[in-house]
């Protein structure tokens, strides 16, 4: 499915992005590195595969079978995953399903559990100082805007799980395709001005 290839591609350039930006993620991904991770989510499109590399991750197909570890879990369930004795927990009332080590699980959701990025450096660097502050302060009102996690989680899981079929058009999907291609020139962009920076 190519728009799932275009939504992979620029899931897995924007986590790079961040990855790059968080000092102590290299020390994270050393744990996991050259292994390879699955989280499957029934009310998703397809799982995510996640192979851990040095200094970056690699998100690959469905069709990709050599996993070293996967966990399975429903939508509105994945905010607990966060705090290691719910996951005890949900394991126990078989609300989450674990494969290969749990251990290796609790690693991989760690590289991304603790992304802590100084936005107004990164921006300050590509952007220069004020337009860099601004950036991040804006960043900062938009988290204080949005709806916790729980929420989230909640409005997504219902609106995947509804009985009613939203059948969208050929035209919805164009225009959705020509959005994430815009989406990843600006980032290819922002990726050289910060590359050219350094």
């Amino acid at each position: 499915m190519p728009m799932m290839m275009v939504v992979r591609a620029s899931l897995e350039r924007a986590l790079n992005l961040a990855l790059s930006h968080d000092p102590r993620a290299r020390q994270r991904l050393q744990s996991v590195r050259e292994k390879c991770f699955r989280l499957s989510v029934p009310e998703l499109p397809e799982p995510i595969t996640v192979f851990f590399q040095e200094t970056s991750v690699q998100l690959l197909g469905p069709e990709y079978e050599s996993v070293d570890g996967s966990v399975t879990v429903a939508l509105h369930d994945l905010a607990e995953l966060q705090d290691a004795s719910a996951v005890t927990r949900m394991i126990q009332q078989g609300r989450i399903s674990i494969a290969g080590d749990p251990v290796f699980a609790q690693q991989a959701a760690q590289v991304f559990l603790q992304i802590n990025v100084d936005w107004e450096e990164a921006f300050a660097d590509a952007f220069g100082d004020v337009p860099g502050y601004w950036l991040a302060q804006g960043i900062d009102r938009l988290k204080g805007a949005m709806p916790k996690a729980e929420q989230m989680q909640k409005r997504v899981s219902e609106f995947l799980t509804q009985e009613s079929t939203l059948a969208a058009s050929p035209v919805f999907f164009a225009l959705l395709e020509d959005d994430v291609k815009a989406l990843e020139r600006r980032l290819s962009a922002l990726e050289k001005r910060i590359k050219d920076m350094e």
